[in-house]
């Protein structure tokens, strides 16, 4: 087994306690005010609610690549600190994407490890190189 996957794979491991915390703490700050209503009122809530948390994912891209696209933002890798603009806003696309996972029942840690798996047996999506 190579070294990334046997990495992937001690990652995946840590992901469903991650997941389950990082849905806690959406609930504990009350990131999604009204989810629940919304949910239990319509017949599509759970999707509606699902992808609003995907649209408030992308948005939390969309601000990573606002600080990437800073004219005053060092880019090298050793000017990063936990801080900064751009690792929060990194740290936000986790958070939200951790908690998506748990409310969807994705199994994120095992994707992760198929995904990996996949990857380094040559699949290229659509066979493109990047």
């Amino acid at each position: 087994m190579s070294e990334a996957l046997q990495h992937i794979k001690a990652l995946a491991a840590l992901l469903p306690d991650a997941q389950r915390s990082a849905h806690a703490y959406a609930r504990s700050v009350d990131l999604f005010s009204g989810a629940d209503e919304i949910e239990a009122a319509h017949e599509s809530g759970r999707a509606y609610v699902a992808a609003t948390r995907m649209a408030l994912l992308q948005s939390e891209v969309s601000e990573a690549l606002q600080e990437i696209r800073s004219r005053t933002l060092d880019l090298a890798p050793d000017a990063r600190r936990p801080d900064d603009a751009l690792s929060l806003e990194l740290a936000d696309i986790l958070i939200r994407t951790l908690e998506l996972s748990e409310y969807l029942g994705v199994d994120l840690g095992a994707a992760l490890v198929t995904k990996t798996a996949e990857t380094l047996s040559g699949y290229r999506h659509g066979g493109v190189r990047f």
